[in-house]
């Protein structure tokens, strides 16, 4: 595998000279990998490989000949990172705590999330047990080095074990408050309170499961593999899964047979180390569980709808559980985009070697038999990818009893209005496409930033006129749009005849410091932090809109006004107090605007008290935007959304 990181001077489409707004960023780092086109001379910028380490020339002195700045030394998060995320974990659990406590159930899923708060803060802040202040915080999974991961000034460990139990507490709020109205919900809306509650309790599990990692990869140093690390932890997970629920704190875990816990348990273990050495540098550890955790969701609900449908096990708690159509070709989607990288793995990785030979110098029949087996490799990846759409409609049909590709096209073609929101995406996606085209043709530079921000507008003008009109609809595009985007990242990374080099190219121009890794992930986590609110399809479409105010207006408001107009930094920060204020401002009266020209009853409570809270929300996040080194468009909706709902 080549990693070109280039320190030619000379002046290209796809390098810049790093900003030193802070000496303790990241510099932006191309992955230029050799993509060589048949009949080359010359050698192209993209084709020098310069790799530092390969050379024997010392870290640190690389990147000094390099003129880029080393990257940071991982520190604690600050402290008003920490306090925000554990305040709204206790405000969560004192929140479970009281609605239990209503409904007379006697369950314990409020103490559960107040223990992992508790007892995150006391291993991320002080290293308790056995603290060793003077040593350089970094968590990681056990077994593994800091080269996995992405470099960063903070790991993201809170956000790892904290964030998707406090989501997840937020929607046990959520369903509790929308079985208790009288308001019709949607198709797509799984209103089961044992579902989300085995969710949130699963949750837990997963972030206990991470603190086990915390504590391990400091305080006990091991040389075995992967398999026995996966093992080791798996077993632990399990052994602490049976200790918790016998004391009561998993009242609807305990119900469940003992192949839930292990098959949850082994799935979320691989997916971390696979993503971790399959995808290098690509995440911090917070955001490495992060998306764990999710995938580890999903994987889930497909294993627990399969058994009920053709009764391999009794489930109790969930043996009743039949998911809406959307929410079914949701996991389909995802789970099938899966197992297309995997089955086509050995064809994808000879495909990206093909691309990475050279050209030039080479013999003209030499050329040609390359290009030829970029063609054959090509075919049979498209091969697989078909068959495996097949099975997995299969699959979705022996779930659902109808044909799930006659049902997409009826689904999409019965409204007038959804019609006539495709034909709205496809039209402003091929402007876009053309306006890029123009703007690379031209003299004139435009920032990384205007180019990024510019698809974070696009976002608020695509999915908002969609939701609002037809919600179960931007479901369904999401969950497509989504398993799109993977499927062409197999594509761009591994080179894929014809469309590999072309997506390279263009992806290219909008890698920022977090794209240090072989993937490139900021449109997949701009569109997951876009979907992700609505997927999880809350009672109030405000709320659900979420993902794509914070990201569409106050991220990128934030973010131009902030460069453009910004003096006073906050402490150990590049981003500004100006940046932040325009932050809440432009969402605040964003969303105002929305909600007095919308009609829909479920669009926000009109109350100044809803108000208030909806703009406390706002302010928090704005904080954690400026206080956070995380990816913004991964982390921010997801915390708005559960704050609000938690508030409410």
């Amino acid at each position: 595998m080549i990693f070109d990181f280039s320190s030619s001077s000379s002046s290209s489409a796809l390098s810049s000279t790093p900003k030193q707004d802070c000496n303790f960023l990241v510099a932006r780092k191309r992955n230029l990998f050799s993509f060589s086109s048949a009949g080359s001379s010359n050698t192209s910028e993209s084709e020098v490989e310069y790799n530092v380490e390969a050379i024997g020339v010392a870290r640190t002195e690389a990147y000094k000949l390099s003129n880029i700045p080393p990257p940071p030394i991982p520190t604690a998060a600050s402290t008003l990172e920490r306090v925000i995320i554990s305040f709204t974990a206790l405000c969560a659990s004192f929140k479970l705590v009281g609605l239990m406590a209503a409904n007379e159930v006697g369950r314990t899923e409020g103490l559960d999330l107040m223990l992992l708060s508790m007892w995150t803060w006391f291993i991320y802040s002080f290293g308790f047990p056995f603290s060793n202040n003077k040593e350089k915080l970094f968590h990681r999974l056990w077994g593994t080095d800091e080269n996995l991961y992405r470099n960063d000034v903070d790991d993201g460990a809170f956000y790892g074990t904290l964030l998707i139990p406090i989501v997840a507490a937020a929607k046990i709020i959520d369903t509790q408050r929308s079985s208790q109205s009288s308001s019709s919900t949607p198709e797509y809306n799984d209103s089961s309170m044992d579902v989300v509650q085995v969710n949130f309790e699963l949750c837990f599990i997963m972030g206990c499961g991470l603190i086990f990692h915390m504590f391990m990869s400091k305080h006990i140093k091991t040389n075995l593999g992967t398999i026995w690390a996966i093992t080791i932890i798996t077993i632990l997970s399990i052994i602490f899964t049976a200790f918790i629920a016998a004391m009561g704190f998993l009242p609807l875990i305990q119900r469940l047979p003992s192949d839930y816990i292990i098959f949850s348990q082994l799935f979320y273990q691989i997916s971390l180390y696979s993503i971790a050495r399959l995808m290098k540098k690509s995440f911090t550890f917070g955001e490495l569980a992060v998306v764990s955790q999710i995938l580890t969701l999903v994987a889930v609900e497909a294993w627990v709808i399969t058994i009920n449908k053709f009764k391999l096990l009794k489930i109790t708690p969930l043996e009743n559980h039949v998911p809406s159509s959307l929410i079914t070709f949701q996991n389909a989607l995802v789970l099938g985009m899966l197992l297309i990288g995997m089955i086509s793995s050995p064809f994808l990785i000879h495909s990206r070697y093909l691309a990475q030979q050279r050209s030039w110098k080479s013999k003209r029949a030499h050329i040609r038999n390359n290009n030829n087996g970029k063609k054959r490799m090509a075919l049979v990846i498209y091969l697989i990818s078909v068959i495996i759409v097949g099975l997995v409609g299969l699959w979705v049909q022996s779930l659902l009893g109808r044909n799930p590709y006659l049902w997409i096209f009826a689904f999409v073609i019965e409204t007038r209005v959804r019609i006539f929101l495709c034909i709205f995406w496809i039209v402003l996606i091929a402007i876009s496409l053309v306006l890029f085209n123009q703007m690379g043709q031209t003299r004139k530079t435009y920032s990384l930033n205007s180019k990024r921000k510019y698809f974070h507008f696009l976002a608020l003008v695509m999915f908002i006129p969609g939701y609002l009109y037809e919600p179960e609809f931007m479901h369904l595009a999401f969950s497509v749009a989504f398993a799109a985007l993977i499927y062409l990242e197999y594509l761009r990374y591994f080179a894929v005849y014809p469309i590999g080099k072309q997506l390279h190219m263009f992806l290219s121009e909008f890698l920022d410091s977090r794209d240090s890794g072989p993937c490139i992930l900021s449109h997949i986590y701009l569109l997951i932090g876009c979907a992700g609110c609505i997927w999880l399809d809350g009672s109030f479409i405000l709320a659900n809109l979420s993902g794509i105010f914070t990201l569409g207006l106050g991220d990128s408001m934030a973010s131009i006004i902030g460069k453009r107009y910004g003096r006073n930094r906050w402490p150990k920060s590049c981003k500004t107090i100006e940046g932040s204020i325009a932050f809440f401002v432009f969402l605040f009266i964003g969303a105002f605007i929305l909600v007095n020209i919308s009609s829909s009853p479920n669009m926000w409570p009109g109350s100044s008290a809803q108000w208030f809270k909806y703009a406390l929300a706002v302010l928090t996040t704005a904080l954690l935007e400026a206080a956070s080194f995380q990816n913004d468009n991964l982390i921010l909706p997801l915390f708005m959304w559960s704050f609000l709902n938690i508030q409410m």
